[in-house]
């Protein structure tokens, strides 16, 4: 009764530790396929992030009075996006909500998008995650546009965060100092998060 009682436990043992080891591995096809995803995802997002950003100055122009405001794609000498607005009549703080409209309506749909990330399936997260990156990155690439733009910048409609700190009265050093501190605290967020979703 002794061997048969040893062979009947390890039979159990055997079953109950094949069970976890269990997974299901992706194939080449299934990572080419959400690599795919990935690049589509960006770069059509790109595109789609641009436009919002150009769109976020033009409505808050909007709202400041400005109804004949208006944004293009592609522009000389800044390069892409330039947004056209009169701010003629304008305060000081309309003027610095709509130089700050791209970045405030890219950021709103950033940390929305991060939100629905957490409730959605894995299918949609691969789809998401790209999609928040780019928005993101929006934030990160106007501080280095910034810190690499001398003051003054009168011009409103080309770098929007060197011509906020002209409004602000801020000088080079202080500007550039808020520039590098900014995009160094919004990376050390997202790294805290990418360390928080994978514990």
């Amino acid at each position: 009764m002794t061997e048969s009682v040893d062979v009947h436990d390890g039979r159990d043992a055997t079953s109950h530790s094949s069970e976890p080891t269990t997974k299901t591995r992706r194939g080449p096809s299934d990572r080419s396929q959400q690599a795919g995803v990935i690049v589509i995802t960006a770069v059509v997002g790109m595109f789609v992030a641009l436009n919002i950003h150009e769109l976020g100055h033009t409505a808050v122009a909007w709202l400041a009075g400005d109804h004949n405001a208006s944004y293009e794609l592609r522009c000389e000498p800044a390069g892409f996006g330039c947004n056209h607005f009169d701010a003629t009549g304008m305060s000081t703080f309309a003027k610095a909500a709509v130089t700050l409209g791209g970045i405030l309506t890219t950021q709103i749909i950033t940390w929305s998008l991060v939100l629905l990330r957490r409730r959605a399936g894995r299918r949609w997260r691969s789809v998401l995650t790209p999609l928040i990156a780019v928005f993101a990155i929006d934030l990160v690439l106007q501080f280095a546009q910034a810190a690499f733009t001398p003051l003054p910048e009168y011009d409103l409609t080309k770098v929007d965060l060197t011509a906020l700190a002209t409004l602000l009265g801020w000088s080079q050093s202080f500007s550039l100092g808020v520039f590098i501190a900014g995009a160094v605290g919004y990376i050390a967020v997202w790294v805290r998060l990418g360390y928080r979703a994978r514990s």
